[in-house]
């Protein structure tokens, strides 16, 4: 005789073995499907609430469930029943389960019908007045829900209690109800109408701003953003938010400090800047950059970039420019690290837009000049401002210092993270000095990358790889692109692949004559001349390079006329394939992938 799905869950919910009761657990909703609405409201949920003393994994799980039902399952008109049993997860001891409680119920409670209004009300009084302090905390994540859900015009005495209730939380005698106050106070005020932030949330957000816990304080300062956007006033926001972030930046504790130093442009921004506002906020931001605690001034330092463009170019010269040395040399390799970042935001105008080139050459190029040539400086600040400097094409002629440095870093930098960086930064290079410049004197440009070019790490000659096609397109824009390269660039490296013992050289070597051919309007000269070197390592002694080459040619003959293709291509492939059985399909066969593109290649050419 077979049974019910309720009667399977029961039984396996009631067995011995743990990991099949979870099993059942996790299958909750998949069983109410199976049973339908109406017996999942008669049977399942009253089960449920039988076992909310169960271990903490199958209530976690239990939790987790039971916010899927709504309204997918269980309409929000007749989700009461669910809304107890969360009630009692947000009570226990386990925080995992609180927390899944908690989300499940803010799940839930959007789709509840505003008759049932009452009833969330009423449960949330019950757990901010608990006994045991865990409701207390749990309460807390759902004010922001259940306060959206009262309409403005009619329940303005619940709203009212609601606010009442959260200040209640927030004198809290235990330091973790008020923990949780702190932490869910932005989603709370952000739902709470502005003539009301003042009155109710400016006294709760200055209250626990001067919490004797700093952890507390430490999860309010997030808040001023909040409060800050709402009251949306600058007046407003230097008369209440302001002096709490003020006693923030001077927080006994660094904690509290760093909190603030990681959160401060976006707290700025909220607060409405203006006027002497502005002085007052630089003024907190300049001694966070001078902190005594290393962490307080590696968030600051951080954030260079994003308070520049918030409070302009004046304060960058005067105020910031001052700290940059000192900050350079600062013994914590961090702080160095956020700074070098941060100056190289500030010389990119989607970060930093405030700045001038003329002040980016006056004032960032020495601080970042002397990062690079410092030989003791960590690997993971040069590699910072590297990365940045393609994004410095258009004062980079006018940076012969960075220039220099940049040309010997890839001589002896043991890192290859540093000789990648060059590689990349290379092209960009060419395009701000032009072709002629990039490819002049014994020490260029030019030969620098072709030296990295046959790097022993794949990732510098994959960058070198990345960059050619960029550096075909300078030469093209000055001269004439196809010649230069085949002068420059494929004259060169033909012997150095024709003497190579090491395969990983030939294979990158063949991708990058294949991105010199990207379009159409590919020279003829050079598209005969890559052909040619593609056409020959098709018979080369490994199989990956031969494979390679068959899957780099295949694009190509797009790009090739009629008379290329027959007197050339087409030729030398019936060659390769008659010398090749393409009917062996062996997946043990190193040769098994090159003859799968060779047919690709062949159909090609048949098309």
């Amino acid at each position: 005789m077979s049974l019910s799905p309720m009667q399977l869950f029961e039984e396996q919910i009631s067995t011995l073995d743990a990991s099949l009761r979870l099993d059942a657990m996790c299958r909750l909703k998949l069983v109410g499907e199976a049973m339908g609405k109406k017996e999942t409201l008669g049977s399942l949920i009253p089960f449920l609430r039988e076992h909310t003393d169960d271990d903490d994994e199958m209530l976690l799980k239990m939790a987790q469930e039971l916010g899927t039902m709504v309204p997918s399952l269980i309409p929000g008109s007749e989700a009461s029943s669910l809304i107890s049993i969360l009630e009692i997860l947000a009570g226990v001891e386990e925080t995992v389960v609180r927390s899944a409680a908690i989300q499940s119920l803010n799940n839930i409670i959007p789709h509840l019908t505003t008759e049932g209004s009452k009833s969330l009300l009423d449960m949330v009084k019950r757990l901010v007045t608990a006994e045991w302090f865990t409701g207390r905390v749990s309460s807390c994540g759902i004010f922001a829900s259940v306060y959206s859900k009262f309409d403005e015009a009619q329940n303005e005495e619940a709203k009212d209690e609601l606010r009442k209730l959260y200040k209640v939380l927030a004198e809290d005698e235990t330091p973790m109800v008020r923990r949780g106050a702190a932490s869910n106070f932005s989603s709370f005020a952000s739902v709470v109408e502005k003539e009301h932030q003042a009155t109710d949330m400016c006294v709760i957000y200055n209250q626990l701003s001067q919490d004797e816990q700093d952890s507390v304080r430490q999860l309010i300062v997030v808040g001023s953003q909040a409060i800050g956007k709402i009251l949306n006033d600058t007046q407003q926001c230097k008369m209440y938010v302001f002096p709490c972030v003020k006693n923030a930046c001077n927080d006994r504790s660094w904690r509290v400090r760093h909190a603030v130093a990681k959160n401060y442009p976006t707290i700025a921004l909220s607060l409405q800047c203006s006027g002497d506002l502005v002085d007052q906020m630089v003024g907190c931001f300049l001694g966070l950059l001078t902190d005594t605690e290393a962490e307080v001034r590696g968030a600051a330092a951080g954030n260079i970039a994003k308070i520049c463009d918030i409070a302009g170019q004046d304060m960058f010269v005067q105020d910031t420019v001052p700290l940059l040395e000192g900050l350079s040399k600062d013994p914590v390799m961090e702080v160095r690290s956020k700074l070098s970042q941060a100056l190289m935001d500030c010389t990119n105008p989607e970060e930093c837009s405030k700045l001038s080139d003329q002040i980016i050459l006056d004032h960032i190029q020495p601080i970042i000049q002397g990062m690079l040539q410092n030989e003791e400086e960590s690997d993971e600040v040069k590699i910072n401002i590297l990365r940045s400097l393609p994004s410095l094409t258009r004062i980079l002629g006018s940076m012969k210092e960075i220039i220099t440095v940049v040309s010997n870093l890839a001589s002896y930098m043991l890192n290859w993270r540093i000789r990648e960086c060059v590689a990349l930064t290379i092209p960009s290079l060419a395009e701000s000095l032009g072709i002629e410049a990039f490819s002049s004197g014994n020490k260029s440009f030019l030969s620098i990358w072709l030296t990295l070019l046959q790097d022993q790490v794949s990732e510098v000659r994959s960058a070198c790889v990345s960059g050619i096609h960029k550096i075909y397109e300078v030469a093209c824009s000055s001269t004439d692109g196809g010649a230069w390269v085949t002068k420059n660039v494929l004259t060169v490296l033909k012997p150095i692949y024709e003497g190579s013992t090491f395969y990983l050289t030939r294979i990158t070597h063949l991708r990058l004559v294949a991105c010199l051919c990207q379009s159409d309007a590919t020279p003829k000269q050079l598209l005969d001349e890559v052909v040619t070197v593609l056409l020959a390592a098709l018979s080369d002694p490994v199989p990956n390079v031969r494979t390679v080459a068959a899957t780099c040619l295949t694009p190509i003959v797009g790009f090739c006329d009629d008379s290329l293709i027959n007197t050339k291509i087409r030729p030398r492939i019936t060659e390769v394939c008659d010398a090749t059985d393409l009917s062996v399909a062996n997946e043990m066969d190193h040769d098994n992938d090159f003859r799968m593109q060779l047919r690709k290649l062949n159909s090609v050419l048949e098309a």
